[in-house]
């Protein structure tokens, strides 16, 4: 049998890196980055990266029904290997009993507020295409930026008892402001524990679910005005 490599300064064998993650759920509240990060990770990894936002947002920023959201994302789930981003609350329960690591993109509001209003005025700008053809208008653009302000407290109350209920069952969790500390995160660091027999890891996804959020938290996104 090939012994273990032994490390450099000599105390001993170099442990083995941790496998990185198969299912992958980016969280935090609008301009956090997920989508950056997500799309960062699917170009590393090679996994497709799913926005929950493709899904419940229809054609003319109409919002899809809630059993169809939660089919649409149940699918998702049930994969192999993927990234997803979003922080749609209808959706926990689907993706926290199958995701191997969660990611909260805890930044702060004006962070967050900055990186919003610099993105929509560059999409209303050059008319970006959107999900399912949508594209921003004077109006949707300043319902998000007050969702952004509204929503940044809710997201904060649901994430740190879903995170810490997470590392719990053996969940890879990381809570952090940079992307940057994100990816070597879950592209080398190991989880805090080791996840039991058993874990969700080949569990089937579980169903939707509209759970309470403390502090108000709304349960699903803002409305986009056409």
């Amino acid at each position: 049998m090939t012994p273990a490599p032994e490390r450099a300064d000599g105390a001993g064998p170099t442990p083995k890196p941790a496998p990185v993650p198969r299912r992958i759920w980016l969280l935090g509240p609008p301009g956090a980055g997920k989508t950056t990060l997500g799309r960062q990770l699917a170009e590393r990894l090679g996994r497709p990266h799913h926005e929950l936002d493709a899904f419940f947002w229809h054609r003319g920023w109409t919002r899809a029904d809630g059993d169809r959201f939660c089919a649409a994302v149940a699918e998702m789930a049930a994969g192999e290997a993927w990234i997803a981003d979003g922080q749609y609350h209808e959706a926990h329960s689907v993706l926290a009993s199958r995701a191997d690591a969660v990611v909260w993109l805890d930044v702060p509001l004006r962070v967050a507020l900055t990186r919003v209003a610099r993105r929509t005025l560059r999409r209303l700008v050059t008319r970006t295409g959107l999900w399912n053809g949508n594209r921003e208008t004077p109006g949707s653009a300043w319902s998000l930026l007050v969702w952004t302000v509204r929503s940044h407290r809710d997201v904060a109350a649901v994430n740190r008892p879903l995170l810490a209920r997470l590392a719990a069952q053996g969940v890879h969790t990381v809570r952090t402001g940079s992307a940057e500390v994100a990816l070597a995160q879950l592209l080398g660091a190991p989880p805090a524990t080791p996840a039991p027999v058993g874990t969700a890891e080949a569990a089937p996804a579980a169903p939707c679910s509209d759970p309470s959020a403390p502090d108000g938290a709304r349960p699903l996104a803002h409305e986009r005005m056409p």
